[in-house]
């Protein structure tokens, strides 16, 4: 069955999860259109294992960012989405990243950083 759709960037629509990849999960739409989350548009965490977060089948609510009216082909956001509409696991920094921010020392960039700031603020007035 096809419908006749008329979506416009910016809007606010559901989809259904068709294929998860590792770069990122496809959706089917009403009115015969399939759609593309790329993992950059997920969260604004790093995002190690898409598939932790989708299932296929799942209903996902996802932000528009552009139309190929042609091809009926969209390319969505979930990160531009308010959580609320969406029951999907947060995707929070990763354990592997924080612990590496916890082992490294930062205390000679902490020492420099004024000095280093002062330095780029004098050449940019030349």
């Amino acid at each position: 069955m096809n419908f006749d759709v008329s979506f416009k960037d910016g809007d606010i629509i559901q989809g259904i999860v068709t294929s998860i990849k590792k770069y990122g999960v496809f959706f089917s739409f009403v009115g015969g259109y399939i759609g593309l989350l790329h993992i950059s548009e997920i969260s604004n965490n790093f995002v190690n294992d898409i598939s932790k977060g989708f299932s296929l089948g799942d209903c996902v609510n996802l932000k528009i960012l552009t139309i190929d009216k042609e091809n009926k082909f969209l390319n969505v956001s979930l990160k531009q989405v308010n959580s609320d509409l969406n029951n999907i696991q947060d995707f929070g920094p990763s354990k592997k990243m924080t612990s590496y921010l916890k082992e490294t020392d930062f205390s000679k960039l902490e020492k420099s950083l004024p000095d280093m700031i002062k330095k780029e603020l004098e050449r940019e007035k030349l």
